[in-house]
């Protein structure tokens, strides 16, 4: 019994602590890659679903207004949609980081509450 105790603390402080570090790491790297964060910081102002506007040829400059506008709204209308995906992927990082952390705090003082437990069940057998 007294192997199986030290095989089972061995594991879940070695091998159990490292494939929960990993499993929270796969969590954060899906985040990130699902809500494509770098690249949409990289495209931050570009146009909209790429809709823009062309001037035509010759100096009109109601028509380069026109277009320039366009092309301004729908790059603005892009900053805005990014801006909400980024801070969603941002807020669900930080939700998977600090619950990650508060699970590692918690998986590494399970078997010290196992213990406790066992104490206290001793001690109320005893009464």
């Amino acid at each position: 019994m007294a192997q199986l105790a030290f095989y089972y603390f061995r594991w879940h402080y070695t091998q159990g602590t490292i494939d929960l570090v990993n499993n929270v790491i796969n969590f954060l790297w899906f985040i990130l890659n699902f809500f494509s964060i770098p690249l949409l910081l990289r495209t931050f102002f570009v146009p909209f679903h790429r809709l823009q506007e062309t001037a035509t040829k010759g100096f009109n400059i109601e028509k380069w207004a026109e277009a320039f506008m366009v092309t301004l709204l729908m790059r603005l209308v892009g900053a805005l949609l990014r801006t909400f995906l980024i801070l969603i992927g941002v807020l669900l990082l930080t939700v998977v980081f600090v619950g990650g952390s508060i699970l590692l705090f918690t998986w590494l003082l399970l078997p010290v509450f196992l213990f406790f437990l066992v104490g206290l069940g001793l001690t109320l057998i005893a009464m």
